[in-house]
């Protein structure tokens, strides 16, 4: 036991550290925050507030597109095909999937744009592109729609190459090679799609010997030739063709840990995992061992592992990983697990019987499956081992399941490949992947160095891999009792319960690390809900967590490919400490970061203390086809950590172990770190920024001696001075509105704004506004009029008078407080006025700015008409022209950006236009301007919603500075629209029992998303499946605007048995409805016609109603000489229309004569081989094939009986085959088992019936009984069953006292052997069940047989023992039978004599004068005086001689009888007894000399055997009732044979008629009646006839 405790130490010096934290967002729990800085007011827990909002640079697009063929930019190159000829595709490209190029790396904005069109993004290329899948026929206007797009650089198809990994090229051109294959589904798939592609895969086994498992995100096929690939290739639904992985657990030798106890003591928390939920995958779960108790939540899953066994057979490695995580030690408490109050449960990935691992499905599904059923932690200690590095369909599944489900955490091993490189699916950027590092333990490599055989990274993509190590070298953990194969050695003294398999054992690799690791998750994950009171830790939490709390083992390197970050140290990432001092720990998750935008946290840092920052995010799935060199980072997020010298620090820029200021830049990895021995003192930044991607949540570690600074930061936004009119004429009022946002925590309290106009000089104005709390945006209005032409530069500036303590000001960081807009104003000259909807003036300022918007109604209108007035205002003629801008969109953020639709602006009347003076005739001119949704139709797609402008702008020509601008503003408002339209409604009709399929096809007409309801119902209310659900009722979408889904309806014609006939027909119909607007809805109806039916079954029975299957796997049917056989065919009409059938059947053997006739006739005379039946719809006929075993067939003959069912020209064959064979079946049913009460015999019966054809020898053994037990059978051992005979079978058994009452678990073992006349032999044992009741047994007895010659009146003692050898308590009373002259006194004691106990009772005996002569008898009793009814008694008695001593007179024999108490006459008797012995020996002498009769010869001479009659003897002989050890009987060959003859029914005689042929000599045959022989006899002859 030493080794196993310097393990415990070794890794408690390992794990474990000092203390403090923090922690963010709206999920914590504030009062639990206060309550923990009570508790520990040196451990300062601080959270997050919100970070300041700010710009980050994109990265800067490079054009390039990397293809597994090499990169290439589109413009100038063609995408790289590859060999797609050599490789046997039919064509170059997938005519469905297309690369879209983005301008730059922002790509949220190009996803925007796609969704609108109704197209998904289903994969992403580096760089900066994504693959999209369009329906064919729609390609072509599509491609130019997205080709338009601003975003857009590049669009192109898809290679059909790009699909296939490198890996399976050499094997593509081979004949002959099976590989197992994994595809990965398109996700743009639908669900039909989907099942096809599965049943297509199942349906190809004749051709590729293959089988699949399909799933949504995953596709697994095993044993494929490699012709498959190319079809797959091909193939539109599949997006990569990858070869499978072979999968293995990770360890080398054996082992486990425990030793967390030193960072459990530093929490108030226990930290072992309570409330924890974890999910496991390994080989398989030894569920008995005691470590686990009752903490396995749910039987072992199998749904995806490759048998219905959870057991772990082979290396034993399961039972050891899930010990290491969570055993209680409760066999060994050395053995202790990390968690070992957390509870869980398991997925077996074991073939039993091979030892293989093998696993069906995608993790996805299995992930989603343990995710759905409570877990949040997912361990894996397995991996596979030839896909070395690479990036494969599992690691997609990871990244794909983690990004969808954030809030679960998913580790893996890296592997024991060593430099060979980690393994898949470790390789996965969102998991947590382990190496293994020594302990020290039984002589193992000191602690502080990775394992040798621990995979080292990095990943073919050059990201860091594995991310932590962990000890996991020789871990002393569970054994499971089942495991035949076991690698470790013994490492402790407890054994399981067979007394000599070891209770643990030690394993090694970084199998052992995971879940060491996994277990440090679990602690963290308790402390943040508990302690901090985060109530939902994310999993790039965790991994954040982990990773800045690892410690540099060896030299300072870190990181580097042998430990990735560190050694796990959980107590250092939850409790940080610098230089003896607890740190602060900060804490924020779930925050969204969009491309080219950032969030700084700010902070006052104390000097000379360490600083560590780590950023992590779940990153979505990466690229499926590019090549594996070429980073899989979809999302690129930068940690940029700034000193108060203004010193930068990017992430993950290292040297020696801490971070260095170089500039350069993480592209690779999605989890970056900072790390600064020592700090200077003073206000530090972090900055989070997007360098591009799509949107962003990530997580983000702090730990200093640090204080976030929670100030206010007002700065400007994009359109902080806003106005319709940016061109006024001078002297006119216009409306400016001014906004602008506080991006910091703290509210600002009072302050200031200002609005000047820097050209003149002037203020505009000055306001007081109310203090603005953190993260909220304030509006302002106010209406002005410029008195002097030309460019005024109008200025906002907020708190001018320096009223608040920003983060960013003019003083501090960057200043965000001044907003700048140039106003264009121009002389009165010329004017645009526009008027009111109904062509009026507006009145006012109000009804001005009204005049300027139309609102549509996209559902009713694409377009709005602005009436101008074109006015001179001059006092002389002019010509003026009118320039109109293209339609701009204005979004919520206030930026203007082009529409997505293509908007068209008209004029009524095109200029220039010449105008009169003001106030002549002419001096204006009325038009109308018409701004058109060119994209959007009221019937099938509305314009989208939005803020729509157009600026105006009036000159005179031949003055251009005089002019006037206006601008004009179209609102289209959110609207739903909805259009349906059923397909392949014509002709609709199905069999009974079938389903009628059609399409009913929905399009988002409307301008946004949207979600349907489609509910359909027919007339009859017959089963409708709507989609791909089983039910008439689905919501589908949301559907993006002008998306298009076919969804099948399938109606299902009720079967023939429900009375409907052809022709029958039944109303389907649909509605659809808007789930945002349930009036807007549309109604489709189709009729479902019954169709013609002629579908019919068969199937084949005995008379007993047993059926057969098809006889290729049906065993054939046993029968004997002579009997006659009959087989019954079922035709069940299953059309709706009455069926004539033909049915014939036909024997192999011509010599088995058949006859068919239907089940409600009587049998035909002779032989007869068909028949024929009418069977109405939904009814059955039975028709009986009857045949006769010829009597002269011999064991072995086989005879199949042929059945041809004939419908039309549909024929069904069914045959079953007779076998001349003996039936050995015993039926064997035991009756309740044993009640026994003490002191007395228990019996039992098993009731045994020989239903087969033969007759049977049964022997009957008791197994082994417990020590002091006795039994054996009443009715015999060995006897004979003839067929169809019953037997009961009587045991007796006896226990020894005391035994407890209750059901035992000890049984009695009955072994029942049967051996049939071909000495077949079959072994049935019963276990009987033995039930103790309550019982008294007293015994009463004494060491003094007799005491004899007491002489009269002398009084003699003698010592009785009384004893309760029952099981229950009880009073007890001693009585005697009264003798003559004899004086008896005793006395017993009156308390209660216990089970086991015993009394002594002195009993004194003094003969009286008339006391008798000789030799007499004195009977004692033992009785119980109990009155339980419940309690079975058993009394005793003890028989005692005594004699009474007396003078004699007579001499000689006679004198010596007397003195020995006997009579004078016993002389006289023993003459006679002499007398008697002479003559029995002469008669014996007499028989020694005559002979021996038969049925004698088998029972030895002078045997006590020969007691009674032949029957008596034999009986006896099979008695085998025994006590104490079983004795079986035996009996004589003779008489076995003797027995067996007799079974033999005597042959019948039969008078047979005149003319008929003679009877056999076996009398008639088994079946057969007179009449039948008279008119058949003949056949019977020539077919078994000498």
């Amino acid at each position: 036991m030493t080794s196993t405790k310097t393990i415990y130490f070794a890794v408690s010096l390992i794990l474990l550290s000092p203390i403090s934290t923090t922690i963010p967002m709206e999920s914590i729990d504030e009062k639990k925050i206060q309550s923990v800085s009570s508790h520990t007011p040196e451990n300062n827990w601080a959270v997050l507030h919100n970070p300041s909002i700010g710009n980050h640079p994109i990265s800067e697009a490079s054009g390039l597109i990397h293809s597994p063929f090499g990169k290439f930019d589109p413009l100038t190159e063609s995408p790289p095909a590859g060999p797609w000829e050599k490789m046997g595709l039919p064509e170059s490209n997938d005519g469905r999937l297309f690369i879209v190029q983005s301008h730059n790396s922002n790509l949220q904005e190009l996803e925007d744009s796609l969704v609108f069109l109704g197209i998904q993004i289903i994969d992403h290329l580096p760089d900066d592109s994504v693959v999209i899948s369009i329906v064919p026929g729609r390609a072509g206007d599509q491609i130019d729609t997205i080709q338009e797009l601003d975003q857009v650089r590049w669009v192109g198809q898809f290679p059909a190459m790009w699909k296939i990994s490198k890996t399976l090229y050499p094997l593509m051109n081979l004949d002959g090679p099976i590989i197992d294959l994994d595809i990965t589904p398109s996700p743009s798939n639908s669900p039909d799609d989907q099942f096809n592609l599965e049943r297509e895969l199942l349906e190809k086994t004749g051709e590729f010997h293959i089988h699949s498992h399909c799933d949504k995100y995953l596709c697994k096929v095993k044993s494929a030739k490699t012709s498959l690939i190319s079809s797959l290739a091909a193939d539109f639904r599949v997006l990569k063709v990858e070869m499978g992985p072979v999968l293995t657990i990770h360890n080398s030798n054996a082992s486990m840990i425990s030793g967390v106890d030193y960072a459990r003591s530093l929490s108030e928390l226990d930290l072992r995992g309570e409330g924890e939920i974890i999910g496991i995958s390994d080989t398989g779960l030894d569920v008995d061992h005691g470590d686990f108790g009752n903490r396995l939540r749910n039987p072992i899953y199998n749904l995806f592992g490759p048998d219905s066994s959870g057991a772990d057979t082979n290396t034993g490695h399961g039972t050891h990983v899930t010990a290491t995580l969570l055993g209680d030690g409760s066999g060994d408490s050395n053995s202790t697990g990390i968690v070992p109050e957390s509870t869980f449960h398991f997925y077996q990935l074991e073939v039993d019987s091979s030892g293989v691992l093998a696993r069906w499905g995608s993790l996805y599904e299995m992930f989603e499956h343990s995710f759905l059923n409570d877990a949040n932690i997912h361990t894996n200690s397995w991996g596979s081992e030839n896909l070395i590095g690479e990036y494969t369909s599992d690691s997609r599944s990871i990244d794909l399941f983690a990004n969808d489900y954030p809030e679960m955490l998913v580790i893996f091993s890296a592997g024991d490949m060593s430099n060979s490189g980690v393994v898949s699916p470790s390789t996965a950027k969102n998991s947590l992947t382990v190496g293994a590092t020594t302990t020290g333990a039984f002589g193992s490599e000191p602690p502080g160095q990775v394992s040798d055989e621990s995979s080292l990274g990095p990943t073919s993509d050059g990201r860091i891999k594995p991310e932590l190590v962990a000890p996991g070298v020789m871990i002393c953990s569970a054994r499971a009792q089942e495991a035949g194969l076991t690698a470790g050695g013994s490492c402790s003294e407890s054994v399981h319960t067979d007394g000599t398999t070891p209770l643990y054992m030690t394993l090694s690799g970084s199998s052992m690390a995971t879940p060491v690791v996994a277990g440090a998750s679990a602690m963290a994950r308790q402390f943040l809900r508990e302690e901090v009171g985060l109530t939902s830790p994310n999993s790039d939490l965790i991994r954040a967590i982990l990773v800045n709390g690892a410690e540099d083992i060896g030299e300072f390197d870190v990181p580097n490919p042998q430990e990735g970050w560190g050694q796990l140290n959980i107590s250092k990432s939850i409790f940080p400490q610098s230089n003896g001092i607890n740190q602060t720990l900060f804490l924020d998750q779930d925050r969204n970061l969009l491309p080219g935008h950032s969030f700084t946290y700010t902070f006052e840092v104390s000097g000379n203390n360490a600083f560590d920052a780590t950023l992590s995010w779940n990153d979505r799935e990466g690229s499926a086809s590019a090549d594996q060199n070429i980073s899989r980072l979809v999302n690129n997020l930068d940690l940029v950590v700034t000193s108060p010298s203004g010193e930068q620090f990017n992430g993950n820029d290292f040297a020696n172990g801490f971070s260095q200021s170089t500039g350069i830049i993480d592209v690779l990895n999605n989890l970056e770190r900072v790390r600064i021995a020592s700090t200077e003192p003073g206000i530090w930044t972090i900055k989070i920024g997007h360098s591009g991607g799509f949107s962003q949540d990530f997580s983000l570690v702090v730990s200093s001696n640090a204080i976030e600074l929670q100030e206010a930061d007002l700065t400007v936004v994009p359109n902080s001075i806003f106005s319709s009119e940016t061109g006024p004429l001078k002297g006119d009022t216009i409306s400016i509105q001014l906004s602008w946002i506080n991006q910091a925590a703290a509210p600002t309290g009072q302050y200031s704004i200002s609005l000047d106009d820097v050209t003149d000089g002037n203020e505009i104005g000055t306001y007081s506004m109310p203090s603005l709390l953190g993260g909220q945006i304030e509006t302002f209005s106010i209406y002005h009029s410029f008195q002097s032409t030309g460019t005024h530069l109008v200025r906002l500036t907020l708190d001018y008078l320096s009223e608040v303590d920003e983060l960013n000001d003019e003083t501090v960081g960057t200043n965000n407080n001044i907003f700048d807009l140039e106003f264009n104003v121009t002389e009165i000259g010329v004017r645009i006025i526009p008027l009111m909807e109904d062509g009026s003036y507006p009145t006012d300022f109000a009804s001005a700015q009204s005049a300027r918007n139309r609102e549509i109604n996209p559902s009713t209108e694409s377009w709005a008409n602005f009436q101008l007035e074109l006015v001179n205002e001059g006092t002389s003629e002019t010509t003026v022209e009118l320039s109109i801008s293209t339609v701009q969109e204005i979004g919520n953020s206030g930026i203007m950006s082009s529409p997505q639709d293509e908007w068209s602006e008209t004029l009524s009347d095109s200029g220039p236009w010449v105008l009169s003076p003001s106030g002549e005739s002419g001096d204006r001119v009325l038009i109308t301007l018409n701004l058109t949704d060119e994209d959007a139709d009221v019937e099938s797609r509305f314009a989208l919603p939005g803020h729509f402008v157009t600026d105006l702008i009036l000159y005179d020509k031949m003055a251009p500075t005089i002019s006037h601008s206006v601008r004009l503003s179209v609102d289209i408002d959110r609207v739903e629209g909805l259009f349906t339209v059923p397909a392949g409604t014509e002709d609709l009709g199905a069999e009974p029992n079938e389903f009628a399929l059609f399409t009913l096809s929905v399009r988002n007409i409307g301008n946004g998303p949207t979600e349907y309801g489609i509910s359909c119902e027919t007339e009859d209310r017959w089963i409708v499946h709507v989609g791909s659900s089983q039910v008439p009722e689905v919501t589908i979408g949301p559907l993006s605007r002008l998306q298009f889904v076919p969804v099948p309806i399938r109606v299902k014609v009720p079967p023939a048995s429900s009375g409907i006939l052809a022709g029958y027909t039944n109303l389907v119909t649909c509605i659809t409805t808007s789930v945002n607007d349930p009036n807007l809805q549309t109604t489709e109806t189709a009729t479902v016609e019954v169709l013609e039916s002629r579908a019919f079954s068969t199937q084949i029975s005995d008379m007993g109603g047993n059926e057969f299957g098809p006889v290729a796997i049906t065993e054939s049917r046993a029968v004997q000489n002579g009997d006659t056989i009959s087989t019954i065919l079922t035709i069940s009409n299953r059309g709706n229309i009455p069926l004539n059938f033909d049915v014939r059947a036909l024997s192999s053997s011509n010599t088995w004569p058949i006859q068919v006739y239907l089940f409600n006739e009587d049998p035909p005379l002779g032989e007869a081989t068909t028949t024929q039946t009418d069977i109405d719809p939904g009814s059955e006929s039975r028709v009986v094939i009857r045949t006769i075993v010829p009597l002269a067939s011999i064991k072995g003959d086989r005879n199949t009986v042929t059945i041809k069912t004939t419908l039309d020209d549909n024929v069904v064959t069914n045959a079953t085959v007779l076998e001349v064979k003996e039936i050995t079946t015993l039926d064997v049913r035991a009756e309740e088992g044993f009640s026994i009460s003490l002191g007395r015999d228990g019996n039992a019966n098993i009731l045994l019936h020989n239903s087969g054809n033969v007759p049977l020898l049964i022997e009957l053994t008791l197994g082994t009984l417990p020590e002091g037990w006795s039994g054996g059978f009443l009715t015999g051992s060995t006897f004979t069953m003839d067929m169809n005979r019953d037997s009961v079978v009587n045991i007796a058994l006896q226990l020894p006292s005391g035994t407890t009452p209750g059901s035992l678990f000890n049984a009695v073992p009955v072994i029942i052997k049967s051996t049939s006349p071909s000495l077949s032999v079959e072994t049935v044992t019963i276990d009987m069940d033995v039930t103790v009741l309550p019982s008294i047994w007293l015994e009463i007895q004494s060491e003094t047989p007799s005491i004899q010659g007491i002489a009269e009146g002398e009084e003699t003692t003698l010592v009785l023992e009384v004893q309760n050898k029952g099981n229950t308590e009880s009073p007890i009373f001693i009585n005697h039978e009264e003798l003559d002259g004899w004086t008896v006194n005793y006395q017993w004691p009156g308390e209660e004599l216990e089970p086991g106990q015993h009394y002594e009772i002195t009993v004194s005996i003094t003969p009286g004068k008339s006391a008798e002569d000789g030799l007499t008898q004195l009977r004692f009793y033992a009785n119980s005086t109990a009155q339980d009814g419940t309690v079975t008694l058993t009394n005793s008695s003890f028989v005692f001689d005594v004699s009474k001593s007396k003078s004699s007179n007579q001499g000689g024999i006679s004198g010596m009888f007397e003195t020995l108490g006997l009579p004078a006459w016993t002389l006289a008797v023993l003459f006679v007894v002499a007398l008697g012995v002479l003559i029995s020996l002469g008669v014996r002498a007499r028989q020694e000399f005559s002979p021996v009769d038969s049925d004698e010869e088998l029972i030895p001479r002078g045997s006590a055997l020969k007691a009674g009659t032949k029957e008596e003897r034999r009986a006896a002989a099979l008695d085998t009732y025994t006590t104490g050890d079983v004795v079986t009987g035996g009996v004589s060959e003779s008489e076995i044979n003797e027995t067996l003859q007799a079974t033999i029914p005597t042959l019948p005689t039969h008078q047979v008629p005149e003319g008929a042929m003679p009877l056999p000599i076996t009398g008639l045959p088994d079946g057969w009646s007179m009449e039948q022989w008279a008119a058949y006899g003949h056949l019977w002859w020539e077919q078994n006839g000498p």
